[in-house]
């Protein structure tokens, strides 16, 4: 017993063997959001010299304009038919990789031909309070990927299972990581698996609630600004297209280093035909696959209904970190976050104890692993060049 408590708190998950770091990944993975969102701008501004009808903005989401997303846009040549939206940074942290990734596409897979079929809308760092503290959340302590719910009165759901958990979840005292309930976290959340079973936790724990503001996953009251200013930008270049493919970029759950495609499943079938076709050689992660979860209040279903009659195709792009498909990736990864806004909220008992969750939670989101980021970026390369190839073969008027 104590042999398997040790194994697990010493536990971190494990690069594949066998992969040679390549350098071309320093070009595009930085280490503070400001080296990010300059990266982004500089790649905005080579799109703005090489194609003049490039189209390039801020949206302010605070009175002190501190707070900022940037976005870019050209239209598809010609006709327009096919738009493709790329996000990043929804969940602040996880911006390091959705950057890199918006800045390979800029300069390794966008070019005229691209364009002569799709347009193309690039928004970065959409919760640039997140990216810049290195949380998830906003400042609000709201999950962006929680909080766009189609009206008000969804933001009254009650999540029992979540409710259930949350003696274990939130904590209401500074972090210590010695104290007898991190020592035997594995112990204690065996037991609870136990009894409702390991999907069924995860579902309540990352499916979204409501009740809690101090909590994960917490999709708040109402829509927070950045979606109110999202808007009428996204319906402003939505409503000029048919189709819409819609990728929002995320990171941690899953398989290290492999880029896992996961969506909810569509209530339309020919959304998910289609995204069997654009994505054909591609093994897609439902919600309600195993080992996977539907959420409440996403994002991508949500900017998919802001114009109806465009014809929507949503699409999440999942880099795994912590192999949280293992049972021991799981919880840790469970633990990481669990103390991660444990210290947000009520603080920590010393600066090492502060410095260790706070590193341990970066890595989960941004490994700093050359190997890890040799992996999902040379992965990235070729993901986005076969979505670009899959998108350009279908044809929106199928769908008409």
């Amino acid at each position: 017993m104590f042999l398997t408590n040790f194994s697990y708190n010493t536990y971190w998950a494990k690069d594949p063997d066998g992969v040679t770091p390549k350098a071309f990944v320093n070009n595009y993975f930085h280490e503070t959001y400001g080296d990010c969102r300059l990266a982004f701008l500089r790649g905005v501004d080579r799109l703005v010299s090489k194609y003049t009808d490039t189209q390039a903005g801020k949206l302010y989401i605070d009175n002190e304009q501190r707070q900022v997303i940037d976005w870019c846009y050209i239209p598809q040549r010609g006709t327009k038919e096919r738009l493709l939206i790329l996000n990043s940074g929804l969940h602040g942290i996880e911006g390091y990789v959705g950057n890199a990734f918006q800045c390979l596409f800029m300069d390794e897979v966008l070019n005229s031909d691209v364009l002569n079929h799709v347009g193309v809308l690039i928004i970065h760092g959409i919760n640039p309070y997140g990216f810049q503290n290195g949380r998830k959340t906003t400042g609000n302590n709201v999950d962006l990927n929680r909080n766009c719910l189609l009206t008000q009165s969804d933001f009254t759901y009650k999540n029992a299972g979540y409710a259930e958990l949350v003696s274990m979840l939130m904590p209401d005292e500074r972090v210590n990581l010695k104290s007898d309930s991190n020592r035997f976290f594995l112990f204690r959340s065996m037991l609870k698996i136990i009894k409702e079973s390991k999907s069924v936790m995860r579902q309540a724990i990352l499916q979204g609630q409501y009740e809690y503001e101090k909590g994960f996953c917490y999709g708040g009251a109402g829509h927070e600004p950045h979606l109110k200013e999202l808007k009428i930008l996204l319906i402003d270049k939505i409503r000029q297209y048919p189709s819409m493919l819609n990728i929002d970029i995320h990171t941690a759950y899953g398989e290290r280093g492999k880029i896992h495609l996961f969506v909810n499943r569509p209530s339309n079938d020919k959304v998910t035909e289609v995204i069997g076709e654009i994505f054909k050689d591609r093994k897609v992660d439902w919600g309600d696959s195993k080992g996977f979860y539907e959420i409440k209040g996403d994002y991508v279903s949500w900017v998919n209904s802001l114009v109806p009659e465009t014809f929507s195709i949503p699409m999440l792009f999942e880099c795994g970190t912590m192999n949280s498909q293992t049972t021991f990736g799981s919880i840790k990864s469970l633990q990481i976050m669990i103390l991660e806004n444990q210290g947000a909220h009520y603080g920590f008992v010393d600066e090492h104890t502060e410095s260790t969750v706070k590193k341990q939670f970066r890595e989960m989101y941004y490994p700093s692993s050359s190997v890890w980021r040799t992996l999902v970026l040379s992965d990235a390369q070729t993901l986005l060049k076969q979505t670009i190839e899959g998108y350009v073969n279908f044809n929106p008027k199928s769908v008409l």
